[in-house]
């Protein structure tokens, strides 16, 4: 118990080490990795945590996080999901927080990609008391291609696990 308290402690100091050291930065793609691979390994738990924004984010690594928040009342996702293995989402249990105390999410940026869907439809599918979802579309999404009334359409029809869900899509710009 004392060795792992030890560990645990040696890699908390290491992890502030490095965020209050600029020069700790300069490091090859292959070292990044690696710490990121041990800062999720050894999440440690927000026991106190109620609300979370991140920037860009990859799927894994949120569920990391939202696993060890059992009591987060708002979610937050900046820039979007950078990216989501399929296999996460229909593998994962479900977070605590999603159970009993997520009511706010919101999805910045959000690009249509696949991954990006999957991820709001796990959310609506599994939050049972998620009281609002608010979905705002990236920048370009105004100049290209893509049905924005189809893909409101789409995220509307998936199940939602909570009775008192209002979801609301809106634009940078605010309409």
């Amino acid at each position: 118990m004392l060795n792992s308290q030890c560990t645990q402690s040696w890699r908390i100091k290491t992890i502030f080490n490095t965020l209050y050291n600029p020069s700790d930065f300069i490091t090859t793609p292959s070292q990044v990795l690696m710490h990121a691979i041990d800062i999720f390994t050894h999440l440690p738990a927000f026991g106190r945590l109620i609300y979370l924004q991140l920037n860009e984010v990859t799927g894994e690594a949120m569920m990391d996080i939202l696993h060890n928040s059992p009591i987060l009342n708002t979610l937050i996702l900046q820039n979007g999901v950078s990216e989501l293995n399929k296999d996460v989402l229909t593998s994962a249990s479900v977070p605590q927080c999603f159970l009993f105390s997520l009511k706010v999410f919101q999805f910045k940026e959000f690009n249509v990609r696949e991954h990006e869907v999957l991820m709001a439809k796990f959310v609506m599918e599994n939050a049972a008391v998620l009281e609002e979802m608010n979905i705002c579309s990236a920048f370009w999404l105004r100049y290209s291609d893509i049905d924005m009334e189809k893909v409101q359409k789409q995220i509307l029809s998936f199940p939602k696990r909570s009775n008192s869900l209002i979801v609301q899509f809106s634009h940078v710009n605010g309409s």
